[in-house]
């Protein structure tokens, strides 16, 4: 009798490692188990039929009634049912396991612990499908980048600098519906797209609101999951509707320039750590310095990038405390960034499928600064 077996109770739509893991996604709660060879799902009846067509082919279908009798699922007897099939005494389950759940099994004298580690390392390193789903995806959030770029260029100027598009004010909420629907078309589910500008834009996370304006810079940051297959883009521009001033063009020369040297140096075999310092350091060496005052952090104050795929920040970190080597097979974000809070900010973000010789680019959205 094996002592455990690993268990997710998740939906898919909420867990990437349940969508890994299972090949499908719901909006509701299910199980997914391993036991030595076998994988397997427990659905409802409504998701049965479908979980047969999508599930991994290697992953086995279960309903609910296969280990209960008619009437409303009662979780924890079907835990004690699957932990009798499996002939074992408890689960592994990953750190995001419902507390609930988790002392409701152990009351009912099943061992539950969670897994040492991600619960799929191997998420982290892509297959050609998975980089073909990720590559669609930023396909779609390029779309929106060039909708936003055409509404910008037709929005004119008015008074004290205000962009004004259609006839109306142009804000950032306009803005990032453009760039949505575009995505949209294309099949994504746009969430959280940043449309952020003037001192906005120095606060990486602000999505941007209210009244947009020429001359100033408009921080873009767009990251798209398909609706199909759950897998990520992610795609971060800069630009200015009207003139630059000497400031921003210098800056954002200098993130261009710290973003091509990150990318040159992702590799197998790169130490992350390295990476991140490399291009701190070039814009640090270019006068723009990072540090905190009382009311904000300025310069660089964040990791030069991350992993992306069934999440849109995975491992690994292109971060100053990852010095875990590249192995190949990654795809991670190299998207350096300036901000401060008297002008403004700039970020510049490619997406790299990371190989042995180097790193292949994904990304083929256009960089300029500028727009007419």
């Amino acid at each position: 009798m094996s002592e455990i077996a690993r268990l997710i109770l998740a939906s898919g739509e909420k867990c990437a490692d349940m969508r890994y893991g299972a090949g499908f996604s719901t909006p509701d709660e299910f199980f997914y188990f391993e036991c030595g060879r076998e994988r397997g799902v427990i659905v409802s009846p409504l998701e049965y039929s479908r979980a047969v067509k999508e599930a991994h082919r290697e992953v086995s279908v279960y309903a609910e009634s296969d280990f209960l009798g008619g009437g409303r699922c009662d979780r924890v007897e079907l835990v004690k049912a699957l932990a009798e099939k499996l002939r074992v005494k408890g689960f592994l389950v990953p750190d995001d396991f419902p507390l609930y759940w988790a002392d409701r099994i152990r009351e009912a004298g099943l061992a539950v612990r969670p897994a040492e580690g991600r619960f799929f390392p191997a998420r982290e390193f892509k297959n050609e499908l998975e980089v073909e789903a990720i590559i669609r995806s930023q396909r779609a959030g390029e779309a929106g980048l060039a909708r936003a770029v055409e509404v910008l260029r037709e929005s004119e100027i008015g008074a004290d600098r205000a962009l004004f598009w259609n006839g109306a004010a142009l804000t950032s909420e306009i803005l990032r519906a453009e760039i949505d629907l575009e995505m949209v078309r294309r099949g994504m589910l746009p969430t959280g797209t940043i449309c952020a500008g003037g001192a906005q834009s120095a606060q990486p996370h602000n999505a941007g609101s209210g009244q947009l304006y020429a001359n100033s810079p408009i921080v873009m940051d767009i990251f798209p999951q398909s609706a199909t297959s759950g897998y990520w883009g992610d795609l971060t521009r800069t630009v200015v509707r009207g003139k630059a001033s000497d400031l921003v063009k210098k800056a954002y020369g200098t993130v261009l320039a710290a973003r091509e040297l990150g990318k040159s140096l992702v590799k197998a075999g790169a130490i992350p750590a390295e990476i991140h310092l490399a291009a701190a350091r070039l814009m640090e060496e270019a006068g723009f310095h990072t540090g905190r005052n009382e009311t904000a952090d300025f310069g660089f104050f964040h990791g030069l990038g991350h992993g992306v795929g069934l999440e849109i920040h995975e491992a690994p970190r292109l971060s100053p405390r990852n010095r875990t080597p590249l192995r190949g097979g990654e795809i991670v974000t190299v998207e350096p960034g300036l901000y401060y809070p008297e002008w403004g900010g700039i970020r510049l973000e490619d997406l790299l499928y990371v190989t042995g010789s180097g790193a292949r680019c994904l990304t083929e959205a256009p960089d300029f600064l500028e727009i007419d």
